[in-house]
């Protein structure tokens, strides 16, 4: 029979472990799928068409829906999944990945999406006063989430930002960290920092 103590005691150490703050490593550029790229290096931008690799991706797609409803249901779907994935993926995030410039930038609380992969989920490409480049794997950090991040990042300079567009690529099939299989669609987004 179990001591009701050491009860306790496992209990409190696993919720323990479940409450800390994991802190993802911080990495850089080399050897990673964005390593010398720049905001040209996926072809020309489109502000009206974003291509998904797996068109499962595209929550918005449904022919039965209005624009509108479409638009809600990807904003809803995508809230929930990033909602459960960061609370399942907590234990993990000390093994996750994330961009250095992402964060010396102070963007980092900006992405919330738990990495399933051995690579950060979105990077800077480049920056500079009036402008920031993104490249991000649109499967897990929607182009809603990069536009918040640019939003942070132009309203640090009393601008706000401008969406100049994204050009996507579909890379070879991964294996995600648990192993299954998984069809990214990687994207190039650039937002302008214009005066408000």
């Amino acid at each position: 029979m179990k001591s009701p103590l050491l009860v306790l005691l496992a209990a409190a150490l696993l919720a323990g472990c479940a409450s800390t703050a994991f802190t993802p490593t911080e990495v850089n550029p080399i050897g990673m799928p964005y390593e010398g790229l720049n905001e040209n290096s996926y072809g020309p931008r489109s502000t009206t068409l974003f291509r998904w690799c797996d068109p499962q991706d595209d929550l918005s797609n449904s022919q039965n829906l209005s624009p509108e409803a479409r638009a809600k249901i990807t904003k809803f779907a995508s809230d929930v999944g990033i909602g459960v994935g960061t609370t399942l993926g907590k234990p993990l995030q000390g093994m996750t990945k994330i961009d250095t410039t992402l964060v010396s930038l102070g963007l980092a609380d900006k992405i919330r999406a738990p990495s399933d992969s051995n690579h950060p989920l979105v990077a800077v490409l480049s920056h500079a006063d009036d402008s920031i480049v993104f490249w991000h794997s649109a499967k897990y950090v929607r182009l809603r989430d990069v536009g918040e991040a640019a939003q942070a990042y132009c309203a640090k300079r009393q601008r706000a930002p401008l969406y100049r567009g994204s050009a996507t690529r579909c890379p070879a099939l991964e294996r995600g960290l648990a192993g299954q299989t998984i069809l990214n669609t990687y994207a190039i987004s650039a937002y302008a920092c214009t005066g408000r």
